[in-house]
């Protein structure tokens, strides 16, 4: 009887020692499929703690028009944000020019009221009656243009006229930029038959204008002729649309004259010996509208192209 009932209750644990393993089986294959399922949404989490973190450390700066806001760095995880800060566009940079004088000492007919004192006749050291007045002017209405306008008023004839240009050429070389226009302004000589003066539909007279090109004859090292040659064409033709029959024909002569310095390089003669200072210094406003025109306001493509490849081919 005893026996019986030993091996009864022994049968009985056996059952519930069965139920409880698979219980703790069940439960412990529920976990691994949690476990093989949380990857993602894991993963997830951590980008958003990453996301968050990083937000206050990281910015993203654009040079660009104006909004300054947030933007996602990826659109389909919009927790990982950057800041745009706009800049300002930068200013275009100013077209450089200088203008010189080779023959500092150049200067125009007396007038009583406004004599000057003269080394010889139509030759003074006196900046304020020279072609160096005239090149102030013209520095003066360029910078009203917009362009960045170095004037030097170096003396180049000392007391040997002949070797003046080798002495501007010092001058030039001392620069450590270059320049993207170089004007070495004179003052013409008269001859006989030649106008002596333009009137304006203002009544103003105005001295006459011309550009001398270098082609180079004579010199191992040329100037840039062909594309010097091309702007002072140029530019005679937008002088004399705004003021007819100011300029004349430019003229190309034998040597360079500086004009292996740069592109553009030009000789400008503002009137000639017949002419007063005042004349001269009435020619200088359609003088330096028409290089604005040439050069900023309708610049002329081809000019420019010509340039560019003239300094790289260099």
């Amino acid at each position: 009887m005893v026996r019986f009932k030993v091996v009864r209750a022994s049968r009985l644990l056996l059952v519930a020692a069965i139920i409880v393993l698979a219980a703790v089986l069940a439960l412990v294959g529920a976990q691994l499929l949690r476990r093989d399922a949380a990857p993602a949404h894991s993963g997830s989490a951590n980008l958003v703690d990453a996301g968050r973190e990083n937000e206050a450390k990281t910015q993203l700066v654009f040079a660009s028009s104006g909004v300054k806001g947030e933007l996602p760095l990826d659109p389909g995880n919009p927790a990982i944000q950057v800041e745009v800060v706009a800049q300002p566009t930068p200013e275009p940079v100013p077209l450089r020019v200088l203008i010189y004088h080779t023959h500092t000492h150049e200067a125009y007919e007396q007038v009583k009221d406004d004599p000057y004192q003269a080394l010889e006749a139509w030759r003074t050291a006196d900046a304020d009656h020279s072609v160096v007045r005239v090149g102030e002017e013209l520095a003066k209405r360029l910078r009203a243009c917009g362009f960045d306008v170095t004037h030097d008023t170096t003396d180049h004839e000392g007391a040997e006229l002949s070797t003046a240009y080798t002495r501007s050429l010092a001058t030039l070389k001392g620069y450590a930029q270059p320049f993207d226009l170089y004007i070495d302004l004179h003052r013409d000589a008269w001859s006989e038959g030649e106008i002596e003066a333009v009137e304006s539909a203002s009544g103003e007279r105005l001295a006459p204008l011309m550009l001398l090109i270098g082609n180079g004859n004579g010199f191992e090292e040329k100037p840039y002729y062909e594309e010097n040659l091309a702007f002072a064409r140029a530019l005679e033709s937008r002088i004399n649309a705004i003021e007819p029959g100011l300029c004349k024909p430019t003229l190309v002569k034998d040597g360079r004259y500086n004009q292996h310095i740069g592109v553009f390089s030009v000789l400008v003669e503002v009137g000639h010996n017949q002419n007063t200072l005042r004349e001269a210094l009435n020619a200088v406003p359609p003088l330096a509208e028409a290089i604005e025109t040439l050069l900023i306001r309708e610049p002329d493509r081809r000019l420019l192209e010509m340039r560019a490849a003239a300094l790289n081919g260099k």
